[in-house]
């Protein structure tokens, strides 16, 4: 394993899973110091006669243990849920979700579990009664990480007795009593990687108690097909995965590492990646996606170009071995004169597309420059744009024009040929008037 990737294995798992790096921001008050964060409940309504079903949302609270209560001035509104977890120390919520409450979004859900009564261990149930079962979702709004977490209202409790309207567009101000028992966190859901680059698929899970623990990692591709690029089963120790680039650390799964380690992706690798967890019966999945991002290589014919006046030259920009496969290339004429804008080259060809062996994309774009002396000293910008940039990549030219020799040449001939004639005048009038002729001398 290189370094980089250790290093970031090890900031995983010393802190249990993945924090911020520059710690916990001080612009607002953080989950860890207020306990409480604002949240929507979400359910949804079944259309009579219709298969299709809207969302009824309303707001609520998530209150952990020793929670500040709302302030007096600003008291929460009347039909406000409210959700108290009785945090265990096994299963710590705030050890994931440390950060200004500003920055987070929060959602609960109920999580139906089809008319089964879910065991599990330390919690007491009636077997005439279901326990109600939700899933809070706490998402960083700049995507740094999602954490989904099994909130569960024990049947058996005295507090069970308020439960979760059906309706709740009604409007209800209840107070309902959970555990925290069970919690997924995977980082960001979108990574951007080079070719031949290690990526780290960083997926955590935290259990209030010990038990086995089965992960798959699943690879869904651009039309829909999937593929198994790894799995463990905790009940049996089987390890099952098809490609040898893709590895897990199975030596720190109990410690809650279920991340999953990318050897020299290349484009077959993009796509979205699914963690799975099963623990006893609850089974929750968050998806990343993997974008491979290559650069263009901008190569140029010249770096400059030496013409005569009247000749033709062919510049060429390649744009090579980039990816994915859209990318956008312009001629620019650069102005003589400093302050003015370039000038866009129109008469412009772009070649096809040309797929290499790697899966990147190559192209070549041209055009036909015919020399003149007014272009001496100008250049010539080839501006390239792709996804994989923050800033074009520019790559110039300069043309260097120098007057034509066959027009010196021409000058010189014509003026020797004129030369010429004038001598033979000048020895046909002298002949005409040699010796032999009489010359009448004055009387």
């Amino acid at each position: 394993m290189n370094f980089r990737i250790y290093t970031a294995v090890y900031c995983f798992l010393c802190t249990g899973i993945l924090k911020h790096h520059n710690g916990v921001a001080t612009a607002g008050s953080t989950f860890r110091q207020s306990r409480r964060l604002s949240c929507l409940f979400e359910t949804t309504e079944t259309i009579p006669l219709l298969s299709e079903f809207t969302y009824i949302r309303q707001n609520a609270w998530l209150l952990l243990s020793g929670a500040e209560r709302p302030h007096q001035e600003n008291p929460p509104a009347a039909d406000t849920l409210t959700f108290i977890v009785q945090e265990s120390s096994s299963l710590d919520i705030l050890q994931h979700v440390d950060e200004d409450t500003d920055k987070l979004e929060c959602k609960i859900n109920r999580y139906f579990t089809d008319n089964t009564q879910i065991l599990w261990p330390g919690l007491q149930t009636q077997l005439h009664k279901l326990d109600s079962w939700f899933t809070g979702t706490i998402k960083h709004l700049a995507d740094k990480f999602t954490v989904t977490v099994f909130l569960v209202q024990s049947s058996a409790s005295k507090e069970a007795e308020n439960r979760v309207p059906e309706d709740v567009s009604q409007g209800n101000a209840e107070r309902f009593y959970l555990s925290g028992v069970f919690l997924v966190r995977t980082g960001p859901s979108l990574i951007q990687s080079g070719l031949n680059k290690d990526v780290l698929l960083s997926c955590a899970f935290s259990v209030d108690h010990h038990t086995d623990v089965t992960i798959k990692w699943v690879l869904q591709q651009k039309g829909g097909h999937k593929k198994l690029i790894f799995a463990y089963n905790g009940f049996t120790r089987q390890v099952e995965h098809e490609d040898k680039r893709a590895e897990m650390f199975l030596a720190e799964l109990p410690k809650g590492n279920a991340s999953l380690l990318l050897r020299t992706v290349g484009v077959r690798d993009a796509g979205t990646y699914s963690c799975s967890v099963l623990v006893s019966s609850l089974l929750w999945a968050q998806n990343i996606q993997l974008e491979i991002v290559e650069k263009p290589t901008v190569t140029l014919n010249a770096d400059v170009l030496s013409l005569v006046e009247g000749d033709e030259h062919k510049l060429v920009c390649d744009i090579s071995h980039f990816y994915p496969h859209d990318a956008d290339a312009q001629w620019l004429q650069e102005p003589m004169e400093q302050g003015m804008l370039p000038h866009v080259v129109t008469h412009v060809v772009s070649s096809s597309h040309r797929h290499n062996s790697d899966g990147t994309y190559s192209f070549s774009s041209y055009f036909l420059l015919k020399a003149s002396l007014r272009d001496d000293g100008r250049r010539y910008t080839c501006r390239v744009e792709h996804q994989s940039l923050k800033h074009p990549i520019k790559k110039s030219l300069t043309v260097k024009v120098t007057e034509s020799t066959s027009a010196t040449w021409f000058l010189v001939i014509l003026l020797v040929l004129l030369a010429g004639c004038l001598v033979v005048t000048l020895c046909y009038l002298y002949r005409g008037m040699g010796p032999n002729k009489d010359v009448l001398l004055p009387s």
